[in-house]
């Protein structure tokens, strides 16, 4: 693994790149490394509503991101830890990050049928490059 950068943003999500998105040394490099992540989100929605890109299928594949980065948080020895995601929801859904019903609080809260819609639903096209 290559030494970790200078903490900006966009040198930060290259390193965990080059190095197959390997586990991020210390706190405040995980902060950073999901900032850069929200950023570079943001930039691609933007760039898809600007070409009439498949904008729908991109906000499905970031949630399913953002609940990996979430569910990642609340790992204890391998296992989920739900009093952890119970904590972790709670805090995103105070800053306004994720709402109430969200699945994922859902989960947390004990309903484990939180994501039986999800599953059921198809999978969207995938668009081909012309």
């Amino acid at each position: 693994m290559t030494p970790l950068p200078y903490r900006s943003g966009t040198s930060f999500l290259a390193w965990a790149i080059v190095n197959n998105n390997q586990p991020v040394p210390d706190v405040f490099s995980k902060m950073t490394k999901i900032a850069a992540s929200g950023r570079l989100g943001h930039l691609v929605a933007v760039h898809l509503q600007e070409t009439n890109g498949d904008l729908e299928a991109f906000a499905q594949h970031r949630q399913g991101q953002i609940w990996m980065f979430l569910r990642a948080e609340c790992l204890v020895d391998g296992a989920l830890d739900r009093s952890r995601l119970r904590y972790v929801t709670w805090r995103e859904v105070q800053a306004g990050r994720m709402t109430e019903d969200d699945p994922l609080r859902r989960y947390a809260l004990g309903d484990d049928s939180a994501f039986d819609e999800l599953m059921a639903a198809p999978t969207p096209p995938k668009r081909t490059r012309h």
